[in-house]
């Protein structure tokens, strides 16, 4: 019920928001003891997974865009808690009277890191291209904007339909600003290894599987500068050595603590330990295309329900984390529901698969990524659960770059993802887990399930000015995919992460995101 009251009130403060163009103030970096933060220093952070490419039109796996949301800027941004929405590379925005048209002004003053200016051409150039046919982010325009430049500083989105929410999804990282100047001087197919940002960092060096290096960017215009000269991303893909470094403090900032450690840490000298909510699901897509026992109900109902997870939050999680209930990413997003979770139930299990297509079983391959160790606990248990049911998986760790290709291109069987939400509200991720390439989504996730009613659910409840309405649209869509089962929704991790205790200003948000910038240093 709390998170019910928190979502209503987000709703409507959001319509009241857009439609008179007022925001709130930044929240500014926390000052460290004695007054405003120290500038200054190289802050190092060890990190679970590299880079895979720089270039937003592209990306869908996380540790590519949180890298990314350092160097590009978009036109608008989230508070870290999610809940309040500012301008960022824009000035100020204004929506019409029926919230189908939003203008948006620019700062005059922003620039990217060669020092030439973002104008409302980049803007739209920038967009138009994450639109494109192949693009990874596609779905994430919603209400099929025509961007109008009207000066250097100002762009107009006219929207097919009203929609209220339309500026949260503009801070998404597929709406990033890149330089069309630059894209045409190196080429398109470029800017996945050299890019230019627009936001508060600059990529400065990439040593591929080893380290990330950025620079403020001396044209950012923000009130929320850099606080250090340099932020060094090591790629450090074993647990123990990511929390070895931070106690040493060879590192300031170890990302992805391990939960068998975090208790452990927290008595280490020097070292601060965090665990806080996260808005995300770790999931197992189930490939349509490539397995066809996938597409019966039967068979996806019955390993729903073979499924222990509380079993898995208990052993993996160690109990810091939820079961997942519903295909929305955690009980804090608008309109989640636990009404429809469904239950361990073996036998229930073992009476759908006898009836289904394949009552003696079959076998598949899991794919998860090389080094993440809440991946492969998960895929062990898996494996042990849904051998009760006689489906045999078998588990294949690959690298980050051939996970996604595998996902994206539609070549795996099953699959381990963690998803996240960067915003509240669950409209955001429906199109990518749910919509067809023709809604303009992702093939429901890659995996070729359709259900027509969902789209027609999501769709309309996108619209929906009436919160109480929105919220039966939502009930009745989480019903129909908790039945369909078309992923194997598992959990709910928490974020975890550790620094030195002389770091200041630096969280994992909710989203997932981070902000190096707001980060400073004591000497």
């Amino acid at each position: 019920m709390k998170h019910r009251i928190v979502g209503i009130w987000l709703v409507v403060w959001l319509v009241g928001l857009v439609l008179t163009g007022c925001v709130a103030a930044p929240a500014a970096a926390p000052a460290a003891e004695g007054g405003e933060p120290q500038r200054g220093g190289i802050l190092t952070v060890a990190r679970s997974a590299d880079v895979n490419l720089w270039d937003p039109k592209y990306t869908n796996d996380n540790y590519s865009l949180w890298a990314e949301m350092q160097i590009y800027a978009t036109l608008m941004q989230n508070s870290p808690d999610g809940l309040q929405l500012n301008p960022w590379l824009a000035e100020s925005y204004e929506f019409n009277e029926d919230a189908t048209e939003v203008t948006f002004k620019l700062h005059d003053d922003a620039q990217f890191c060669d020092g030439s200016p973002i104008t409302a051409e980049d803007v739209r150039w920038s967009l138009e291209r994450s639109r494109e046919p192949d693009s990874n982010v596609s779905w994430q325009f919603f209400s099929n904007p025509v961007i109008e430049v009207v000066d250097d500083l100002t762009l107009k989105f006219t929207l097919d339909r009203p929609n209220v929410a339309f500026p949260h999804y503009l801070t998404l990282w597929g709406m990033s600003v890149l330089s069309k100047k630059h894209a045409e001087a190196v080429g398109v197919e470029a800017l996945s290894t050299q890019p230019l940002g627009s936001g508060p960092f600059c990529l400065d060096r990439w040593d591929k599987g080893q380290l990330v290096v950025l620079k403020p960017n001396p044209g950012y215009w923000g009130e929320d500068r850099p606080l250090v000269d340099e932020v060094h991303l090591r790629v450090v893909q074993d647990d123990n050595a990511r929390v070895l470094q931070v106690q040493t403090g060879e590192v300031d900032i170890a990302l992805d603590i391990p939960y068998a450690q975090v208790e452990a840490l927290k008595g280490a000298p020097g070292v601060e330990v965090f665990v806080d909510t996260l808005y995300g699901t770790a999931a197992i897509p189930l490939n349509q295309r490539t397995v066809p026992q996938f597409a019966d109900k039967k068979i996806r109902q019955a390993m729903a329900h073979a499924i222990d997870r509380q079993a898995l939050v208990d052993a993996v999680l160690l109990g810091q984390g939820e079961a997942a209930k519903s295909p929305f990413y955690g009980p804090a997003i608008l309109y989640w529901t636990g009404d429809f979770e469904i239950p361990y139930d073996l036998e229930k299990a073992r009476q759908l698969m006898a009836e289904s297509s394949a009552p003696d079983g079959f076998a598949t391959e899991l794919i998860i990524t090389s080094g993440d160790t809440m991946a492969a606990q998960t895929a062990v248990i898996l494996k042990d659960q849904l051998a009760q049911i006689n489906i045999d998986v078998t588990i294949t760790p690959v690298e980050a770059g051939t996970w996604w290709e595998m996902w994206s291109g539609g070549t795996y069987q099953m699959l381990y993802k963690l998803g996240t939400n960067d915003v509240i509200d669950p409209a955001e991720n429906l199109p990518f887990d749910f919509w067809s390439l023709e809604d303009g989504g992702s093939d429901a996730a890659f995996t070729g399930f359709y259900n027509e009613r969902i789209v027609e659910l999501s769709q309309a409840a996108e619209r929906e000015f009436d919160n109480a309405k929105r919220a039966e649209l939502y009930y009745e869509l989480q019903q129909i995919a908790m039945d369909e089962t078309p992923q194997l929704w598992l959990f709910h991790p928490s974020n975890r992460w550790a620094t030195r205790d002389n770091i200041e200003g630096f969280s994992v948000f909710p989203t997932g995101l981070h902000r190096f910038w707001l980060a400073s240093k004591t000497q």
